[in-house]
């Protein structure tokens, strides 16, 4: 069952990759995966439901690929690390990156924030002990990771070099964040 989901997944994926959103058709979904309507409607309901699995699959997978930076090194250690690891899914997932950019309306915002959830702690932990400057968390992503958004949209559009930048990058997520 998880595999059939998965390949439906990666079909969609696919054709987001191709073709942007507007590519993704039950149609197509059913040509690419080589499964029935049936099945699409069975593991996710609709169009929007694939989006929204996609969505949820994609934003996992990148805040797990950064979680292994927090840990108890100096903050200023750890937020770079953390940045890095970012950059370093995005390089190396071009197209689900892509599609995280180009769909956030299809993002559950409660399931976004549980997975977000252990990020957060620990920046407010490092807050609350002086070692990062007070931010609300809900400027966290568009505020102190600005400078890494910023560059990573300009890199999924091809007119940024996002591995020549990675430490000036850092560096500039660093200093929004240092106290």
């Amino acid at each position: 069952m998880a595999d059939r989901r998965q390949s439906l997944l990666d079909a969609a994926l696919s054709l987001v990759s191709e073709g942007g959103l507007d590519a993704v058709t039950i149609a197509a979904l059913t040509e690419r995966s080589g499964m029935s309507n049936g099945s699409i409607y069975h593991h996710f309901g609709s169009r929007a439901g694939v989006f929204a699995q996609l969505y949820a699959d994609s934003y996992a997978r990148c805040v797990a690929a950064m979680l292994p930076a927090l840990d108890s090194r100096p903050a200023s250690a750890a937020v770079r690390d953390l940045t890095l690891r970012y950059l370093d899914w995005v390089t190396a997932n071009p197209s689900r990156a892509r599609f995280l950019y180009a769909a956030p309306d299809h993002a559950d915002p409660v399931a976004k924030q549980a997975e977000f959830a252990p990020v957060l702690t620990w920046f407010s932990d490092r807050t609350a002990a002086g070692e990062l400057r007070p931010i609300p968390p809900w400027a966290l992503e568009p505020v102190a990771m600005g400078p890494a958004h910023e560059s990573v949209r300009r890199f999924l559009l091809g007119v940024f070099d996002l591995a020549a930048a990675r430490e000036l990058i850092a560096d500039a997520v660093w200093s929004v964040l240092s106290p």
